[in-house]
């Protein structure tokens, strides 16, 4: 046995010292860039400091970590610690509180081994196996494994403390090391195995999944009354694929039980976060539904491919042609795990578009079912022709229509157009094995279909801004094409992954409209305020004979000023009282022959002044203002007409307080009967409804958020997903459109998702080519 575990170990520590060298590398790497974009001189000089310390201790860390794992090979045989003894010591031991960097460690540490551990868990626990036999124990479980995933996480927790680096730094290095392991972990235990099988170690040892006993009548229940019984596949083949059947009761995760929901809630009925795909800010939108609402129900599969063979056979009958020629020569009929794993060899490499007659265009179900057959020749008897089943061919013709449906709702050459068509493989293995994918809304792999075509859809706009989110949604569907081999977990993942990343945008986003909204109340109590400030002045003035300079003023600056000043203390203030003195003196300076007392000039000609800078004035500019309006007589003995106009095309030009243009309003003959109906029903909207506008003459559509509207003057204000403010336009016009079909309500059909709604556009087209009994069926 001494010379099995030598050999072991110089396998793993030549894969480890790899890892390791290239994660601490990386680290170099990410710590000299984290200093370069530092916000802060403190945090620049932590993480030059770090830098520092890991290229002088970096030389222990390898060996320290090849002595942790060979202390652990070399205990396998000792006796190990029960749970009840270990309980013991936990009752035993001293309490103390723990550090919260201690605790985001083991908390990191834990997750990365869960991770690990899930993607491998058959090598896992093949190899589990093999050690118990060298042990002479029960097998190993994951945790007790020397090399598994738990045990090396605590040996590289170990082996870190000595680069005398800070426990947040010693994170980055944990997920560095995770990286390298997702990489590489998989070959290491396939060379470990295999080690350990050339050594005669349970050469034999093949991995046999778990059947349910509700799984075989599952079967005979979705299968025709004059199917033959499915034979069970071979004992070898199924430890190679073991989530690869085509019962619905085999898949790992979601599928282990019949008949039992998605994986969506935690124990004791606590939902998951809700996934804010669909309408930022509508809650009620995003929520799963509740454990006691009644599932939307779906037609069987059966009942799914006679609607479609009465398709097939009414377009025959329409187009002339007879029934589909049987292939002529020797068939091949690929079993399922045949299928299976040629869409496994076409999954990470198809392209997303083929080359039609010299034209580029977007791949299609149909191109990959093409693309299947053409791997499967390779593989199927000389002289024979693959074939696929009838079941897998309405499959195939059932996943095409559905995405054929889904791309009509996002932009084509999109990033989004992209992402669905690269999700065609994994979907089609899914639909293939597991057929509630069709007939069950709660299915994960139907649930994260959806979260892509809705992100894409609504967050993705017309520039892609957010390269975070596309980034996201990249990562998750690589990570589908990478790591999908059946485990519908993988789906469930990374939909919780999608979900917590458009929270937080959904957050940023009710920030973002939340101050749009702000600062459009905001201009319009100041425009209101500017109103009564205009009336008062017009009230001041009206029936006298004022200079052009003095008329200026105050209809322009001066009603700037007592507008601010209604904002900040209100008309019943003294401020507003004395504002309005203010104008009054003002006027009266202006006539023939006035004069401002002399001890009550400067007093006036400070306030005047002061007043002006209030609203956007230089201080220049308000003095000469000032002097010109208090003094024009002492003014014009050093003052020029040149000066004096070059002052009053200066108020005419200066910006207003709060000026904004305000949308057009339409031609009294646009406003018909049913505009107005419409403005009225505008009016009772809550703000927050969602509208759909066609954007062009290609009848494109996108939505927008009615975030406010101004019930005095009648502008409505919409924003996107991120919250961005889109523009303003009045009721009005928006009434206008909807009345042509521009513009529509976004209602009841939000609350559907989109996959469902294009579901349902699928089954609507079946259901039109069967009889009443297979319509009711659907219905």
């Amino acid at each position: 046995m001494r010379q099995i575990l030598e050999g072991f170990y110089e396998v793993a520590a030549d894969a480890f010292e790899r890892e390791l060298t290239g994660a601490l590398n990386e680290f170099e790497q990410q710590a000299y860039n984290n200093a370069e974009q530092a916000r802060s001189s403190n945090i620049q000089l932590r993480w030059l400091e770090t830098l520092r310390t890991v290229r002088r201790t970096r030389p222990d860390l390898v060996p320290r970590f090849l002595q942790g794992v060979e202390a652990q090979l070399a205990a396998i045989r000792e006796p190990a610690t029960t749970e009840a003894e270990r309980a013991t010591q936990r009752n035993m031991a001293e309490l103390s509180l723990v550090e919260a960097s201690e605790m985001d460690e083991s908390t990191t540490l834990a997750e990365i081994g869960s991770r690990i551990e899930m993607r491998h868990s058959l090598p896992i626990y093949l190899l589990g196996q093999r050690f118990g036999v060298l042990a002479g124990k029960p097998a190993f479980d994951a945790e007790a494994l020397p090399v598994g995933p738990q045990t090396l996480c605590k040996i590289l927790r170990v082996a870190a403390a000595n680069l005398e680096i800070s426990s947040e730094h010693r994170v980055l290095l944990y997920r560095l090391f995770e990286r390298q392991m997702l990489a590489e972990y998989g070959r290491l235990l396939e060379a470990l195995n295999n080690h350990l099988i050339k050594h005669g170690v349970l050469p034999g040892l093949q991995y046999m999944p778990f059947r349910s006993p509700a799984a075989p009548q599952a079967r005979a229940a979705s299968r025709p009354a004059d199917a033959k019984p499915v034979e069970p596949p071979d004992a070898r083949t199924t430890a190679q694929t073991p989530a690869h059947g085509r019962s619905t009761g085999q898949m790992p995760a979601y599928g282990r039980t019949t008949g039992q929901p998605p994986a969506m809630a935690r124990e004791g009925g606590e939902a998951e976060a809700p996934l804010p795909w669909l309408l930022p800010g509508e809650a009620a939108a995003w929520a799963p539904a509740a454990p006691s609402a009644s599932p939307v129900q779906l037609p069987e599969f059966d009942q799914i491919r006679d609607l479609l063979t009465s398709r097939r056979s009414m377009l025959s009958k329409l187009s002339g042609g007879g029934a589909q020629a049987a292939p002529s020569g020797p068939v091949h009929q690929p079993a399922p795990q045949e299928v299976q794993h040629a869409l496994r060899l076409l999954q990470p490499s198809t392209a997303t578009s083929v080359n039609m007659g010299g034209r580029i265009v977007p791949r299609t179900v149909a191109h990959l079912k093409q693309d299947l057959l053409a791997q499967l020749r390779r593989s199927a008897p000389a002289g024979e022709s693959p074939v696929l089943p009838d079941e897998d061919n309405d499959t195939f013709d059932l996943v095409g229509m559905l995405f054929d449906e889904l791309v009509k709702d996002v932009r084509p050459s999109s990033q989004a157009s992209t992402l669905l068509t690269k999700l065609q493989v994994p979907l089609l293995r899914v639909a293939l094995s597991d057929k509630r994918f069709f007939n069950d809304s709660h299915h994960p792999a139907r649930q994260m279909l959806n979260a892509v075509a809705e992100t894409g859809a609504y967050w993705l706009g017309d520039d892609d801004a957010d390269g975070a989110l596309v980034g996201k949604m990249q990562g998750l569907v690589d990570r589908t094409l990478r790591d999908f081999d059946g485990d519908m977990s993988l789906f469930e993942s990374l939909l919780k992954d999608l979900s917590s990343h458009l929270q937080t945008i959904a957050r940023k986003a009710e920030v973002a409209e939340r101050r749009h909204v702000e600062a459009a109340r905001g201009k319009e109590r100041l425009a209101q305020a500017r109103d009564r400030a205009a009336d008062a002045v017009k009230e001041i003035t009206e029936g006298s004979e004022l200079p052009v300079f003095t008329h200026t003023l105050l209809n322009q600056a001066w009603t700037d000023v007592m507008a601010l000043t209604s904002l900040r203390h209100g008309e019943d203030s003294p401020a507003w009282t004395q504002h309005l003195e203010t104008a009054k003196k003002l006027v009266n300076l202006a006539k023939p022959g006035a004069a401002a007392a002399e001890a009550e000039a400067p007093a006036l000609q400070k306030e005047v002044a002061e007043s002006l800078r209030q609203v956007g004035y230089h201080e220049a500019e308000s003095d000469a203002i000032a002097k010109r309006l208090i003094a024009p007589a002492t003014e014009a003995a050093v003052d020029d007409a040149a000066s004096r106009t070059e002052l009053l095309m200066r108020m005419k030009s200066a910006n207003r307080l709060g000026t904004t243009e305000k949308p057009a309003k339409p031609k009294p003959e646009q406003l018909t009967p049913e505009v107005l109906a419409r403005v009225a029903q505008i009016k009772t909207l809550a703000f927050g409804t969602w509208f759909e506008f066609v954007t062009n003459a290609q009848g494109d559509r996108v939505r927008r958020r009615l975030s406010w509207y101004s019930p005095v003057s009648g502008t409505a204000m919409f924003v996107n997903h991120r919250g961005q403010k889109i523009g303003d336009q009045s009721i009005e016009h928006l009434a206008i459109q909807m009345a042509n079909g521009q513009a529509r309500l976004v209602e009841e059909e939000a609350k559907v998702s989109l996959l469902d709604r294009a579901w349902g556009a699928v089954m609507k087209t079946l259901s039109g080519f069967g009889g009443s009994r297979l319509k009711e069926a659907v219905a």
